[in-house]
């Protein structure tokens, strides 16, 4: 999970292979992203607000999605696939200037990429 930078949502990822935008004041879902095909284990909001990175992957059988995917925190867009990790992507966040994502994957890999 993590918080919105304005502090109003909160995303989160689950093995039900979405990932969800919250409304924190009142508890609604405002959107739900259906990118992925595997568990979603990971979410970062960008600095500015206006992007979400989700990280995935299939913990029994590692060739599954194992993509990291950025899209629009407002509707739900894709904007990026990231494919270069061979396994779950567990960890992922961005850069303080918006430009650039971490994402940490079971395959042992840190990779670095500009989103």
């Amino acid at each position: 999970m993590a918080w919105s930078p304005d502090g109003q949502s909160i995303a989160s990822g689950s093995a039900d292979v979405t990932s969800r935008v919250l409304d924190a004041t009142n508890g609604r879902h405002d959107l739900v992203y259906r990118g992925h095909t595997d568990a979603v284990w990971s979410v970062a909001w960008s600095p500015d607000g206006k992007r979400i990175v989700s990280g995935s992957g299939n913990i029994d059988n590692e060739r599954g999605d194992t993509t990291s995917q950025v899209w629009n925190a407002t509707n739900g867009e894709l904007v990026l696939i990231y494919r270069e990790q061979s396994e779950p992507v567990w960890s992922i966040t961005w850069s303080p200037d918006n430009t650039l994502v971490a994402s940490g994957s079971t395959d042992m890999t840190v990779q670095v990429w500009r989103a």
